[in-house]
């Protein structure tokens, strides 16, 4: 029984997380998915990104992340710029508009984590930080 309790805890979790996410998102009228929202947030936290970085870290097929691309770079929220390591693949930045828009995005990931941690103090969020990481682990081997 516990074992049902722990996964529908979690899918609540998530379900939430996702839906304040998309809620708050939208309000801003971005016109941008929030799978665009993930990709702005890979590209602006790991530089030089490049598109296989991208596929790696969502785990999808280099076609999906080329259509993503595509839309930003024509949204005009990300350009690509040659790669000084490596003259085969471009470097990913992202734009001044999109940049506004993850400086948005930070202020709403901020207001969600204040409001999904309320009532929790610093241990409990150490150790849940400690059990999420290993449970991902092992979803992962």
């Amino acid at each position: 029984m516990q074992e049902r309790k722990s996964l529908d805890s979690l899918f609540q979790l998530v379900h939430a997380l996702k839906r304040q996410l998309h809620n708050r998102i939208e309000q801003l009228n971005l016109d941008i998915a929030p799978m665009h929202v993930r990709v702005l947030k890979i590209i602006n936290k790991k530089v030089p990104c490049t598109a296989i970085d991208i596929a790696n870290f969502l785990n999808r097929d280099k076609a999906q992340v080329t259509r993503l691309l595509n839309t930003l770079i024509a949204q005009e929220l990300i350009v690509k710029e040659p790669n000084p390591e490596d003259k085969r693949s471009q470097c990913l930045r992202l734009t001044e508009k999109s940049q506004m828009i993850m400086g948005e995005i930070s202020k709403i990931d901020k207001q969600i984590y204040a409001q999904m941690t309320q009532g929790l103090n610093e241990q409990d969020l150490e150790h849940f930080e400690v059990v999420a990481e290993l449970m991902a682990k092992n979803l992962s081997t």
